[in-house]
């Protein structure tokens, strides 16, 4: 895989966990706290998954992703001996 690849599927699972995380908080809250509104349950949510997922992309960004391909070496010029 490329390292955008790479790169890419790790940012897809941080915002789908993030959006677990986020939609547990606001089911937890609207079991909890009777008086919660919908408005504050995804207000809960949000922000939840909003600093879950900017922890997530802070985290992804301090590693160095790299090549996993195999490298392709120039053809041998014609008359080359191939070792």
């Amino acid at each position: 895989m490329s390292p955008n690849q790479k790169k890419a599927l790790a940012l897809v699972i941080a915002a789908l966990v993030s959006a677990i995380v986020g939609l547990v908080a606001s089911i937890c809250l609207d079991n909890m706290v009777e008086a919660a509104t919908g408005w504050a349950c995804l207000a809960l949510g949000g922000g939840v998954f909003l600093a879950v997922f900017l922890a997530s992309v802070a985290v992804i960004g301090l590693f160095e992703f790299s090549d996993s391909r195999p490298r392709q070496g120039q053809p041998n010029p014609p008359g080359a001996p191939v070792v």
